[in-house]
């Protein structure tokens, strides 16, 4: 039985909740935010045993074995820090950090005190992305030669929403795109040989369209795209020598389809939340004594983190 705190009250943080309440090897004991009553009426709702105003008490809570981060992106680093120091297990809502400089501090920390740090990209673990990636190390689409992935939608402009605050970790590259370098990165590898970048800015300064593309030394392409200000296909796409795949909601992922020659393969998959494959994975890893996940490991959350300081820097040069 792994007994979790979560650091954060927010949606995600209520999301996870639902999850580790249904779960026969899980058990909610403690939550914490910035301002206790925030974390007593979060307690109330889901029947946490104990609430706290600061994230440093949930640090000491002995009868905490692992963390969620549900906070905003810029608070990552220093309330992960807190929870490493007092070697508890952290799942942390992506991005895992605002830069690829804080990241490695993180993960650097963490191999230190023997604690495992995990990313929280739960899409990968969706059993659509596993069995894709089967197919693709099987050669059923033959060599692939190019990816696309888009996941963009329209978000009224308002300042002071958490996407177009610059306080708040905001831009659709963090909040979006991160999703789809993550899945480029799980089907095709880290290895690239060069980025290309487009994009704009909502007017706040953060980055409100992004375009990627990632070429590989074998001559494959992904081309990636985020938006917070147009509506998008919020597709996925690999093609092959043989035939070419698509995932129709590659964030949600219930359904495959694989087209080789004349045919059509069509895979659905149980419609459940996707964090319940995730935090499946970091049981798993806990149970084993393993610092970190292969699925989504070190290397892979920093080449993200890399990407996306180059593309948003490269946006806002276009300025």
């Amino acid at each position: 039985m792994t007994r979790w705190g979560i650091a954060g009250c927010g949606f995600i943080a209520g999301r996870m909740a639902d999850v580790l309440k249904g779960r026969r090897d899980a058990r909610l004991t403690a939550v914490a935010a910035r301002e206790l009553t925030r974390a007593q009426d979060f307690a109330q709702k889901w029947g946490v045993p104990r609430s706290y105003g600061s994230y440093r008490e949930l640090a000491r809570d002995p009868r905490v074995d692992a963390v969620y981060i549900a906070t905003i992106h810029p608070a990552h680093a220093e309330i992960a820090r807190l929870f490493l120091e007092a070697d508890k297990a952290v799942l942390c809502e992506k991005p895992l950090a605002m830069s690829e400089r804080e990241a490695h501090g993180m993960l650097e920390l963490a191999a230190q005190k023997r604690c495992l740090l995990m990313e929280g990209m739960w899409t990968v673990f969706l059993p659509a992305w596993q069995e894709l990636r089967e197919r693709l190390r099987g050669g059923e689409l033959g060599d692939i030669r190019a990816m696309t992935a888009d996941f963009s939608d329209v978000t009224p402009y308002d300042p002071h929403l958490r996407i177009f605050d610059p306080a708040k970790g905001g831009g659709a590259l963090l909040d979006l795109g991160v999703y789809c370098l993550h899945t480029a990165f799980y089907l095709l590898g880290t290895e690239y040989r060069s980025l290309s970048v487009g994009g704009r800015s909502a007017p706040s300064g953060v980055d409100s369209f992004a375009s990627l593309t990632l070429a590989y030394p074998d001559g494959t392409e992904a081309y990636l795209t985020c938006a917070s200000d147009m509506v998008g296909t919020r597709d996925a796409r690999i093609m092959g020598t043989k035939g070419w795949a698509q995932v129709p909601s590659f964030f949600g992922a219930t359904e495959l389809t694989l087209h080789v020659g004349e045919g059509k393969v069509q895979c659905r998959f149980a419609q459940i939340d996707g964090f319940h494959y995730e935090v499946e994975e970091f049981h798993r890893l806990l149970s084993e004594g393993k610092d970190h996940s292969d699925v989504v490991p070190p290397e892979k959350t920093l080449a993200v983190q890399r990407v996306m300081d180059q593309a948003m820097k490269m946006i806002v040069s276009r300025k």
